[in-house]
């Protein structure tokens, strides 16, 4: 892995004076940890709907991602008779469709956010379009049912539209469940400060993902403005920090 003036990452870490090869003498080992607790911002309205500072969560979202691409035929907007055309956007556009439908219909979320196409031309039939596909859920299962409903529907699609259909994997993360006594632990800490337990679960990935991998792991969401994040307006207020550090202290008292 190198930057933009070709160092290396390694070569940064030696300028730095640091030694690249004596990295996994960092570790910390695994064998006395007792669990992993996060404190993140619910990104997303629920809290703030049923106003509520803190909730618990019970499961971090598993998401496949994929690139897929359209291929028809270019042509002139004016002279291509509407059956004879490979018009790859209006196949894109019936896929997304579908996309939608399917995940309403498995209660899964699947989002295109991604359109590319070409020619692009206001008086040009699309040639090629590129769209993608994130899709999610707290149930692996359920998600790769929804996925495999999905490529066969849009399969027919382009079959029926007489273009081509091509399909690239570029993410893959399993869900994760958090902790069951770590959650107790965590209801348990809200009640005491006099709030309701909510349980629910996140729809996006936190770094508890991967430290699940060597200790139980669990989460608690913290109320902020409509849900907004990665985004100048995202907004907590101080009265949730406070509420939430309690809720905190609580928990790391009562964990032994």
């Amino acid at each position: 892995m190198q930057d933009a003036d070709g160092i290396s990452l390694r070569q940064a870490l030696i300028n730095f004076g640091l030694d690249f090869d004596a990295i996994p003498n960092a570790a910390i080992s695994t064998d006395d940890l007792l669990g992993y607790l996060e404190l993140h911002i619910e990104q997303a309205p629920v809290l703030e709907d049923e106003n509520l500072p803190v909730g618990v969560v019970s499961a971090i979202a598993g998401a496949k991602r994929f690139e897929m691409n359209i291929k028809g035929m270019a042509g002139h907007a004016g002279t291509v008779p509407m059956p004879l055309r490979q018009d790859a956007l209006c196949a894109a556009s019936e896929m997304i469709l579908v996309i939608e439908r399917i995940a309403q219909e498995h209660g899964i979320v699947a989002t295109v956010g991604q359109i590319n196409n070409r020619p692009n031309g206001v008086n040009v039939i699309s040639g090629n379009t590129s769209i993608s596909l994130d899709i999610r859920s707290e149930f692996d299962d359920k998600r790769d049912a929804g996925l495999a409903q999905i490529f066969e529907e849009i399969q027919a699609i382009a079959d029926r539209r007489n273009v081509t259909l091509d399909k690239k994997q570029t993410h893959a993360a399993d869900a994760v469940h958090c902790d069951q006594r770590l959650q107790g632990v965590l209801r348990d800490a809200i009640e005491k400060t006099g709030y309701q337990a909510r349980t629910l679960p996140s729809g996006a990935g936190h770094d508890a993902m991967a430290i699940a991998d060597i200790c139980p792991v669990a989460m608690l969401f913290m109320r902020c403005d409509k849900g907004i994040s990665h985004n100048p307006a995202e907004a907590i207020m101080e009265s949730d920090v406070a509420v939430t550090l309690e809720v905190l202290e609580h928990a790391i008292k009562n964990l032994g």
